[in-house]
């Protein structure tokens, strides 16, 4: 049918239309996955719900197309110059509308509309009353191609690839974000460039195709920053630290601890490009806990240091309990007990100040056993007992019953310890215990 409709066209004496992007024919793209699937129990998202009057107008002028006698045909497409919007006379289904389109010159809006109106893209069912919208979306940006104003087409077919990727159809987004891509590195629009690939991040990401999300990201980050984008590097590099963080979460549980540093460290970089110091503390933790794991514990605790010391330039305070809580756990291992006794009770006491019992208790717990270990009973039963309290305060039944257990096991510790004491030198201590039994 198109060879007809083409060959009619050759016949008459329209004039050579200009060039125009070369349509991505050839793209696959994959199922869409998760909460797309369950928006209708057929599982198409009904188009008809959607309002792409929701769309920001792109600001240029609406295309002026050229009829046999070279001015606009109103009968073909345009309306009343009052409104300023293209009109359809009649009512429209999917293939009139793609016929027209294709009737008055406008090739790649015709390939768009078909691939939107026949099943192009997953999960996507298009009505007849929003296919006038699309054409009048889909031709001004092709037009405005046709004119040099790059910018104007760039911003049609993004406000398109935005759209479709707040609708959660991601295929669709990813059609138009790569239209973006080809327009605005073909005419170095640079700043453009860096939120097409940030679009093109953001559909992979949420169709769990991180290993993409991560290639489109960083070629907007880099083109960002050989630009000098400072906003664009600030957005591009959060959403970095999060595709490198959960690319370092597979490859650890992979058990492919090298290559989990490497991603760990790129989400540092991101995380400094992006001045966020939260993030940047996170990025050493999970360094540190590498290296603790593999017995490092002198890189260890480098890492866990500067956690800490980003923690507490970011006022974060449970980022400034936890990293007390893992040096401590590393100098116990490195046998440095004095220390480790040292940054558990600089825990205690602001995890105590601040109200953060879960710390606090945890404190509490190792310097019990701590003290309990260096023949310390009496120091071992006060903090055991503190951690006991403290987990009755946060009704963790199985902490409480480990409390129970820990603090049973010390006061038996100490009381043998009196009792040695009494039998060693204090006679009448043990006499008077033996006759009211008193304790000790």
């Amino acid at each position: 049918m198109n060879e007809v409709i083409l060959s009619k066209m050759s016949s008459k004496t329209q004039p050579e239309p200009p060039a125009y992007p070369k349509p991505l024919l050839g793209r696959k793209f994959a199922p869409i996955m998760g909460a797309v699937e369950k928006r209708t129990t057929a599982g198409k998202t009904q188009f008809q719900d959607f309002d792409l009057s929701e769309i920001p107008a792109t600001g240029k002028s609406r295309p002026q197309v050229s009829s046999r006698s070279g001015t606009a045909s109103r009968r073909n497409l345009t309306g009343s110059a009052q409104d300023g919007h293209t009109q359809i006379i009649g009512r429209e289904n999917r293939e009139t509308a793609c016929i027209k389109t294709l009737q008055i010159g406008y090739p790649q809006s015709y390939i768009d509309l078909f691939y939107l109106t026949h099943g192009k893209f997953q999960n996507l069912e298009i009505k007849e009353q929003v296919i006038k919208d699309l054409r009048e979306r889909l031709i001004p940006a092709e037009q405005l191609n046709r004119e040099g104003d790059y910018p104007g087409s760039f911003q049609g077919y993004h406000e398109l690839g935005n759209y479709f990727e707040r609708m959660e159809i991601y295929d669709a987004a990813t059609y138009f974000y790569d239209r973006c891509t080809e327009i605005a590195n073909k005419r170095e629009l640079f700043y453009e460039a860096t939120t097409a690939y940030q679009g093109l991040g953001n559909c992979a990401y949420k169709t769990k195709k991180i290993e993409l999300a991560i290639s489109m990201y960083e070629r907007g980050a880099k083109i960002g920053e050989m630009h000098d984008l400072k906003h664009s590097v600030i957005t591009i590099s959060r959403s970095l630290i999060e595709v490198y963080r959960l690319e370092a979460d597979k490859l650890e549980e992979e058990g492919k601890t090298e290559q989990a540093l490497e991603y760990h460290l790129r989400c540092l970089e991101s995380a400094k490009n992006a001045d966020d110091l939260i993030a940047q503390g996170t990025a050493c933790y999970r360094m540190g806990l590498i290296y603790f794991q593999n017995t490092d514990y002198q890189t260890a605790l480098e890492y866990f240091q500067k956690y800490l010391e980003l923690s507490r330039s970011a006022d974060y305070l449970d980022g400034v309990t936890n990293a007390l809580a893992k040096i401590a756990a590393t100098h116990q291992e490195m046998s440095n007990v004095s220390q480790a006794i040292k940054n558990l009770e600089q825990l205690n006491q602001e995890a105590s100040e601040n109200n953060k019992h879960s710390a606090e208790a945890e404190a509490s717990l190792h310097l019990g056993l701590l003290y309990q270990k260096q023949g310390q009973p009496k120091k071992a039963v006060e903090f055991l007992d503190k951690h006991f309290s403290l987990a009755r305060k946060l009704q963790d039944r199985s902490l409480i019953d480990a409390a129970r257990v820990n603090l049973g096991i010390a006061q038996a510790n100490c009381a043998i310890e009196n009792f040695i004491d009494v039998v060693g030198g204090n006679l009448s201590g043990l006499i008077q215990w033996k006759t009211k039994r008193s304790k000790f």
